[in-house]
């Protein structure tokens, strides 16, 4: 049975995403993750990119999924790492055991049937012919989501499992907005003994003013 592939910005017949809205993108602000060795961002949440968001978390389009998980991957593969001394210049990335993401809450992966961050994390590990692995446990149920910029920043709490120890991971999401998510996911992943933990998300919501999300 072939199935109708429609681009999600412009839902035009054909290819997923098109030429004409990849194009269309914009650049994201830029954001540090503490802790993270490296940051990589797509696209700005607006617009087209917000389209492209729409698609993956609430329809859960598999064309538009699969084109995000290799953008992730190549996004982490040319984002520089951050000099471990202030003296010392940015390097590419060393490469990755595996890719994980932060769990969404238990009541958004019923009502959706599936969790958006997983699907992003197993279609980059493909691209990145690495394994994924569930390195996170959410601790509580709730959802960033719909909440205000300061409650959004106390963010949501993990847990890493003992799998994480010695691993250079790749933690990958949909949308960075304050930066607590990534910010608790990676201060999780490091605390269980990974040895790096580098971020790539699709999307950079709103800004700071700053290029720091701290």
């Amino acid at each position: 049975m072939l199935f109708e592939v429609r681009c999600p910005g412009c839902h035009v017949l054909g290819w997923c995403p098109c030429a004409e809205c990849i194009e269309a993108l914009s650049d994201p602000e830029p954001a540090s993750v503490p802790g993270a060795e490296s940051v990589a961002l797509l696209f700005s949440h607006d617009g087209v990119g917000r389209e492209f968001i729409h698609a993956l978390k609430y329809r859960g389009e598999r064309a538009i999924a699969r084109w995000l998980g290799e953008s992730l991957a190549l996004a982490y593969l040319a984002a520089p790492s951050l000099p471990a001394r202030i003296d010392t210049a940015p390097s590419l990335p060393a490469r990755i055991d595996t890719v994980t993401w932060a769990p969404t809450t238990a009541a958004h992966r019923r009502s959706r049937g599936f969790d958006q961050a997983e699907t992003l994390a197993r279609t980059t590990a493909k691209a990145l012919r690495v394994r994924p692995a569930r390195l996170l446990r959410r601790i509580g149920s709730k959802a960033q989501s719909g909440a205000g910029r300061a409650e959004r920043l106390h963010g949501p709490s993990f847990s890493g499992r003992v799998r994480a120890a010695g691993r250079r991971i790749l933690l990958v999401d949909d949308v960075l907005t304050t930066g607590a998510t990534l910010r608790a996911a990676t201060a999780a992943l490091l605390d269980a003994g990974a040895a790096s933990v580098h971020v790539a998300a699709c999307a950079r919501r709103g800004h700071d003013g700053a290029a720091s999300v701290a």
